[in-house]
């Protein structure tokens, strides 16, 4: 790997860590970094004219530019066999036994294909971190208006609230069976044979996280939909009423699918926005199986109303490693393939989300 190919990943390592004292509150640390971050662009621009200057004063047999193939070279990478210098510097490894970071082209793979599920991350304030801990500030309680500084002479702190939103990322992997003669083919995405189920526990994990953050908001018991319905007009913020989505499981779905009006139309309408979706009132409907999301015992059907954004902090590594162990599998001729991503899910505004329980009336 070139010298300056090392000094370009510190500088983006010194990058993340003035994100992180930024995202802390700690804006004098993070800008007196920034005379690092100069001097380092420097120091690469320095670099990159020598290594510019060898190769133009280099005499020899000129060689043919080869084309790498990022996957063979992340194949590699895994597998333990040698790589060229082109291939190592596409690869990143994660520590000493953590493996690698999947490349972008299969990571935005992998992406794809959770979201042809129902990912409820879609919906939460999805934050891109770079550090494994951290704090951000909040705002709390914001219903107090701008400060008029020409009629104050000093501002009241006490009227501005803010709280520390804490994250601590997680590890949340699966452990794959490969085959070993898949893995004998250099060229083999072995991201297209992971996916599937990778991709499947990791939004049933994501959703758990998030259900239950969801699961602490305030309850609403109701006998019909017009339990909801009030929800929307007196239990949330007009703010948050007019961005707010519905999540529920079959059990309720299936009771909104026969609500009808006066006049034998159905309550729920096919979106205009979504293809395939269901809106109720104008308010996107989103369908969990009564597995994923089960119906209180005492209860026909439950309801989460709100703006889910504005509720939850998703704190997102955005990257996936792999990493393989031969031993193992030794008895199936397989290698075995540990698959990780790393995330945090905190609740923010405790107010932006309503439970609402139905009950039918007894003989209704």
């Amino acid at each position: 790997m070139k010298k300056s190919q090392e000094m370009y990943k510190k500088l983006e390592g010194l990058k993340n860590e003035i994100g992180a004292l930024q995202a802390e509150g700690k804006i004098d640390d993070a800008h007196a970094k920034l005379k690092d971050v100069e001097a380092l662009k420097k120091s690469i621009a320095v670099q990159e004219a020598l290594e510019e200057e060898e190769v133009e004063n280099f005499v020899g047999t000129p060689t043919q530019t080869v084309e790498v193939d990022n996957v063979v070279a992340f194949n590699k990478a895994v597998l333990n066999k040698p790589l060229t210098e082109a291939e190592n510097a596409l690869v990143e490894r994660v520590g000493e036994d953590g493996g690698y970071l999947v490349p972008e082209e299969q990571k935005t793979e992998i992406e794809e294909y959770k979201r042809q599920l129902i990912p409820l991350k879609q919906y939460c304030n999805v934050i891109p971190v770079g550090t494994l801990s951290g704090k951000m500030p909040l705002e709390v309680e914001a219903n107090d208006k701008l400060t008029n500084f020409a009629e104050m002479t000093e501002i009241n702190q006490s009227t501005i609230k803010f709280g520390q939103l804490s994250w601590e990322l997680g590890d949340y992997g699966d452990i794959i069976p490969i085959s070993n003669t898949l893995l004998q083919d250099e060229k083999a995405n072995l991201t297209r044979f992971v996916k599937r189920r990778f991709g499947k526990k990791a939004v049933r994990t994501e959703n758990a996280e998030i259900l239950t953050i969801l699961n602490t908001a305030t309850k609403v018991p109701g006998e019909d939909y017009k339990a909801i319905v009030t929800t929307f007009n007196k239990k949330l913020d007009p703010a948050i009423a007019k961005s707010a989505i519905i999540i529920t499981n079959q059990d309720g779905y299936d009771y909104l699918d026969q609500l009808v009006d006066n006049n034998d139309r159905p309550l729920l309408k096919d979106s205009l926005e979504i293809a395939g979706a269901k809106t109720f009132k104008g308010k996107l409907v989103v369908v969990l199986s009564n597995q994923e999301m089960e119906t209180p015992a005492t209860k026909d059907c439950s309801f989460y109303v709100g703006d889910i954004e504005e509720a939850v902090a998703f704190f997102d590594r955005e990257a996936y490693e792999m990493a393989i162990s031969k031993a193992a599998g030794f008895t199936k001729y397989a290698t075995m393939m540990r698959v990780v991503e790393r995330f945090d899910v905190k609740a923010m505004d405790s107010k932006a989300v309503v439970r609402v329980d139905i009950t039918f009336p007894t003989g209704a």
